[in-house]
This record gives structure tokens, sequence and C-alpha cells, in this order.
């Protein structure tokens, strides 16, 4: 890696380059990178390593700690810096996490820049060029970021921050289209995908110029889709600066892709909380992308009802029978890695919460409005340099709805469960009630988010437990859970060592019966009428 830093000045004592030690449940290379050198026009700067708990104005994010680079003496002009990383993960993955590390895989290679790239504290925006010396790669390599392929200057200013949250992806790649285009949509595959990755984008581009016609964009500002293979959680994801990653493994399908993709795309254009910032607003932000990531693609005619109806019922399933259902928002952020229950949450509470208020606007309104319009309102004050608030979106309901609808918004983040009507979603679903089983894991499902994974808190009665797991096993590997708590008779298989020998258990992670909300598609009504 060579950065090249034009009018940054740093004193002596302070730190010149910073990297979090864990962003996003990932570890950074910051503890294995090597070969770290820098000099300005005064030569070589002697570098000091230490680690900070930074502040959010460090550029760190809400990473809680970082690994600094501290300076011997002021800079002065230009400051040029080298350093090494691994191209391949080197640290044990630490359980449910973005796919964010490096991965070397296909004849490519990859990773977020929150990983790899070393950068000043502070929010100081930069003018960013991007450049990728390849002459010492496989012939016929190419090199993508989320900016666009090849040498690229960023349009705007961007931050440490802004530049690290890009993707960056090197080798032997395909891209769709072929020529990358300066603008608007593109995609990017490393590896070999089990399906056709060109029709898949192809399906994506589309979406994505509805998108901004819906949101009113004449002048599309570039956008990346990257694809790559993920074993262990194969169909997640993670939206980056003007970019998405998503990833597959042998069993993926493009639909199973699809929501996923327009989920992520949709962060690209709505509104966002400021305050409070993160988890604590992902009932906002996460609510609002799974209500549109199937409502959009509908009703510009992307996909069937039937595909719409599984996406719901999915989610629906995912919650209603969730322990955690009722839990506050204000436990999501401490917990949102150490329990999947809790870090579903959002999406699933959070879309239900907004089909609530769309029908509600649509009723009052005798259909002439709708979420859209509050949804919209939001971005507006956003975009006229607004800080957004809860107390904003109280404003819009209050105007939109009345007071009744601030009460039921507090009580939603208090924990309350969103009951959509009947026909919430249309005339071509309605409500029925059906008997499924709550997710259980079987054991303390913090075990899963943490380095060394060891079985605790084992319930004696649970599946996992007749299967044949025990306290003390180490769980070797990762596992998935988000998406298998919305399906019924998914199974869960654990690699596990005990006393030195490796064996696998398979079982099905389901406990108690419960009433659950789930929709039924009205064959009576045409499909060109299900789209609201």
């Amino acid at each position: 890696m060579a950065l090249r830093l034009e009018g940054v000045s740093i004193a002596a004592g302070e730190a010149l380059l910073g990297l979090p030690l864990v962003t996003g449940n990932v570890d950074t290379v910051a503890t294995v990178l090597s070969g770290l050198t820098a000099r300005d026009e005064d030569g070589v700067l002697s570098l000091e390593a230490r680690d900070a708990a930074p502040a959010m104005e460090d550029g760190y994010g809400d990473d809680a700690q970082a690994r600094e680079w501290v300076t011997n003496r002021a800079t002065r002009g230009t400051i040029e810096v080298e350093y090494s990383v691994p191209a391949e993960a080197t640290l044990p993955p630490r359980g449910p996490a973005p796919p964010y590390s490096f991965l070397q895989d296909g004849g490519g290679v990859s990773a977020a820049g929150h990983v790899f790239l070393l950068m000043p504290p502070g929010d100081t925006q930069y003018r960013t060029t991007i450049d990728w010396d390849l002459s010492e790669a496989t012939p016929d390599s190419r090199a993508v970021s989320s900016l666009g392929e090849g040498r690229v200057e960023a349009g705007d200013a961007m931050t440490a921050n802004t530049i690290r949250s890009g993707f960056y992806m090197a080798g032997d790649i395909e891209t769709w289209p072929e020529d990358v285009p300066s603008g608007g949509f593109f995609g990017a595959v490393q590896g070999t995908p089990p399906f056709d990755a060109a029709e898949l984008l192809s399906w994506s581009g589309d979406l994505y110029e509805q998108y901004a016609e819906f949101f009113g964009q004449e002048d599309i500002p570039p956008y990346g889709v990257f694809l790559r293979h993920n074993p262990v959680n194969a169909g997640g994801g993670v939206g980056l600066h003007r970019s998405f990653v998503t990833t597959f493994d042998e069993d993926s399908t493009p639909e199973g892709l699809k929501s996923t993709l327009a989920h992520e795309m949709f962060h690209t254009f709505q509104p966002r909380l400021d305050e409070p910032g993160g988890l604590a607003s992902s009932w906002f932000t996460e609510g609002l992308a799974v209500f549109y990531q199937s409502r959009l693609p509908l009703r510009f005619g992307q996909v069937a009802p039937e595909d719409f109806l599984e996406d719901l019922n999915s989610h629906a399933a995912r919650y209603y029978t969730s322990a955690m259902a009722e839990a506050p928002n204000s436990e999501i952020p401490a917990r949102f890695w150490a329990d999947t229950r809790i870090r579903t949450l959002p999406y699933d509470r959070g879309m239900l919460y907004f089909v609530t208020v769309d029908h509600a606007v649509r009723t009052a309104s005798e259909g002439q409005r709708s979420l859209d319009d509050l949804m919209l309102e939001m971005l507006r004050r956003q975009q006229s340099g607004e800080t957004l608030t809860p107390n904003d979106w109280e404003e819009v309901l209050r105007a939109e709805l009345g007071e009744s609808a601030v009460e039921d918004f507090r009580y939603f983040i208090d924990g309350a469960k969103p009951v959509p009507a009947s026909d919430a979603f249309g005339p071509c679903f309605t409500r029925t009630t059906e008997t499924l089983r709550r997710y259980e894991l079987g054991f303390d499902p913090a075990v899963l988010a943490e380095p060394v994974r060891i079985v605790r808190g084992l319930d004696p009665d649970s599946n996992a437990a007749r299967a044949g797991v025990q306290d003390g096993d180490e769980i070797v590997r990762p596992v998935p859970q988000d998406s298998i708590q919305g399906q019924q008779d998914a199974e869960l298989t654990l690699l596990l060592r005990r006393n030195g020998e490796e064996f696998s258990v398979t079982y099905l992670p389901r406990g108690e019966t419960v009433e659950a909300y789930q929709w039924d598609r009205v064959e009576s009504v045409p499909a060109s009428a299900c789209g609201l």
C-alpha cells in the first residue's frame, strides 16, 4: 500500500495514521501489517504505535479502540507512506460480521477499506484519487473500487472514514457491464458463482435506475455491487460508500440475493437519523429498507407477488416467533452482535411498524398518500441540512396522523409488537395465523460472537443437548443464524472440537410452539393489482 498525503500537517507527538483494531466485529490488519514507513520533505518520519480509545470525531466511526502511529516530529509538505498487508484473512473470524476482511479467491483479492486503509485521524476532507499498480499481477488483471475501475478521482471531497467505507477488488475478476461506466450502476465479481452473475447484475442495474427515478435523481452517481464467495453466511452483505458487497456459496440462487440487493441499494438513497447514530437508530434505517426492498420491486414489476410473499413471511415468522420480539430498542446497540434475535429486531420489527404507518396514512388519505410521502419529507429535511432525530419523525407523524400516531411510535420504541392489518400489504395478501416454533440455539448465543467459541449455558432440554452438544465444546467454525430464524425447517450444523477431536453435530434449533402472523395470497386478485 502507498499513500500520498498533501496539505496535511501533523505536530510532533500527534497521530499521523490510525486504524481501528476491530470494526464491525472484524479484526483489521492493524496488528499484522508490516514494513510501515513514512517520509516527508525533510526525510524519514519515525513512527511509534499506540492504542487509543478514540472519540467519534476522530474518524473511526463507533469502533471502541484504534491503533495509531505517532510521529516524532512535525511534518512538512507532502507525506508518503508505505506498508504491506496480508492478502488473505490472517486472524480467526469472531462470528457474525459483514464481509469486510481480505479474501483471496479465484485469482482475485478483495476487502473493505475499513480493515486495511491507514489514514490520519479526524474528519478532514480530502480530494481523493485511487490508483492501482498491476504491473506484477497476472495478465488481464483488473482493479475496481467503489468509485469505479482503475484510476479514479472522487467527484466529492471525502473524509478518512468515507475513504475507508469503500470496497476494493482486483485480479482475475469480471465486471458488468464489461466496460465499467464512469457514472451509474456497475458490478464486479470475484470467483465463480453457481448462477448467471451478469443476469443478476443486469436486474440490479435496472432496479437501481428505478430507485433513482423514484427519488428524483437525474445525475446518477457511481454505484457498485461486489459479489464474492462466503461459505459461512452466504447471501448476507453490507452497504458501503456508493456500493454494496454481497456473498454467495455453492447453493446460492439469484432469487435469494435479489431482496438483499434491493435492500442495500435502497440504503444509498434513503434518509437516516443523525442522532442518535448507529445501531440506536437502526429501527429507522433498516426498517425502511426492509419495507421497501420488496415493495418497490413489486411496484416496478421486477418481482412476482409470490416472491414478495415469501420475503414478507420470512421476516414475519422470524419476528413473531422470537423470544426477544418485545425487547426495547434501547437494548439493540449493546446486544446487536451478541444475540441474533436482537440483531434482527431493527429489520423485522422496524418493517412491520412502517407497514402499520403506511396503512394508516393510506386509510386516512383515502389512498392519496402513503409512507412514501413521510419518508420523502424526512429526506427533504436531511438534504436541506437539518440534523435528523426521532423528534423529526414525530413531527412528521403528528402532522400526518395526529398525536395518537406519536404515542404508538413511542410504544414501538419501548418494544410493543406492531401488528399490521390483514390488508396492509394490499389486495393480493391477507393475514392469517399459523402455529410455528421459536428459534432456540440451545446455549448462550453470545458464544457465537466470540473469537474462541466455547459452549456455555447449555439448556439440557434443548435440541442442541439432545444432539450431543456439551458445555465446554469449542465451535470451530462460525455459523450463520440470522436467516434461518425465519425458516422453520432449517437445521444448524456445528463443527465441534472436544478433547482434541473434531466432529459435526446437526440439529433443528427450535423450541416451544407459538401463534404467529403470516400472510396468504388472495388468488382471485390478479398480479397486476398487487403493487402498492
